[in-house]
C-alpha cells in the first residue's frame, strides 16, 4: 500500500501534494475517474472538482478515496 503522510492536510499547500499522489494512483492502477466516482458512491464531477482543487471532500470521502487506491493516510504529529 502507498501511505500518504502529512502533518496538517487541509493546508493548501499539503493539499495540493495530496491530490497530485491520489491523482498519480488513479492513474497507476488505470482507475478512471467514473469508476472511482462508482466506487466510492459520488457523482464524477464531485470527483473532479477534488483533481481541480475546486472543492476539497469530507474526511469521509477523502478516506473513502484513499482506500479505494489502496493507500493509507499517515498524520504525523508536530
Amino acid at each position: 500500500m502507498q501511505s500518504i503522510a502529512t502533518q496538517n492536510i487541509y493546508q493548501q499547500n499539503k493539499w495540493h501534494e495530496i491530490v497530485a499522489i491520489l491523482i498519480a494512483l488513479r492513474k497507476k492502477r488505470k482507475i478512471s475517474q467514473d469508476k472511482l466516482a462508482d466506487i466510492i458512491n459520488c457523482d464524477r464531477s464531485l470527483i473532479h472538482k477534488w483533481e481541480q482543487h475546486k472543492r476539497m471532500p469530507s474526511v469521509l470521502y477523502l478516506m473513502m478515496w484513499i482506500n479505494a487506491l489502496e493507500a493509507t493516510l499517515e498524520i504525523k504529529e508536530q
